[in-house]
């Protein structure tokens, strides 16, 4: 690697440096600022409410003859899903799944290996310092 290229390095690691740097600051300064703060504070109270709203529906939807039958439906559906060992066939069938997928990407980077030349050792000579 030249001179040149290696200053060139350093001025990219530089500029990506200072970069970091500024954004980190606009960043901060953005939490920091007060719209930022009262547009979190709305975001909180918006959540809470929407909370307490999503509570009072769920606990009048437990109340209703529907709810209680689509909840018995729900517990028979899982209760048959155990007994038919669902998801144990649906755990093999992803590890087979993903054994074939990684054998064929394992195939596929060995090609790509052989297809590249094999790299030159580097020439004997002195050895320079680093």
């Amino acid at each position: 690697m030249s001179e040149e290229d290696k200053r060139e390095g350093s001025e990219i690691l530089g500029e990506l440096e200072a970069l970091g740097q500024q954004l980190a600051s606009a960043v901060r300064a953005l939490w920091q600022s007060e719209e930022s703060r009262k547009f979190r504070q709305d975001v909180g109270e918006g959540f809470a409410e929407l909370g307490k709203q999503l509570d009072a529906a769920i606990k009048s939807a437990q109340e209703t003859d529907a709810a209680r039958q689509f909840s018995e439906q729900v517990k028979e559906t899982v209760d048959k899903a155990r007994e038919t060992d669902v998801v144990g066939k649906l755990e093999r069938s992803l590890v087979t799944g993903l054994r074939e997928l990684n054998e064929q990407l394992s195939k596929t980077v060995s090609s790509l290996q052989d297809d590249e030349p094999p790299a030159e050792p580097p020439a004997p000579g002195p050895e320079k310092p680093a």
